[in-house]
């Protein structure tokens, strides 16, 4: 069933079957790593948090 030209021993639709399954991997490992890097503090909001509390203290502090 295999077309003789191709050389791989794979027909076109096993072949595109192939890359759409290595494609949905792919997808999979994509979301996997965008949820891990959404769930990690960036160092801008790691900045900011810190900006926000040193100012809190240096308020607190003046008004004692």
């Amino acid at each position: 069933m295999t077309h003789p030209n191709n050389g791989n021993g794979f027909t076109q639709k096993e072949m595109l079957v192939m890359i759409l399954e290595g494609q949905e991997k792919i997808n999979e490992r994509i979301d996997g790593l965008h949820e891990k890097t959404n769930t990690k503090i960036s160092r801008a909001e790691l900045s900011g948090w810190l900006v926000a509390v040193s100012a809190i203290l240096v308020i607190g502090q003046s008004m004692m």
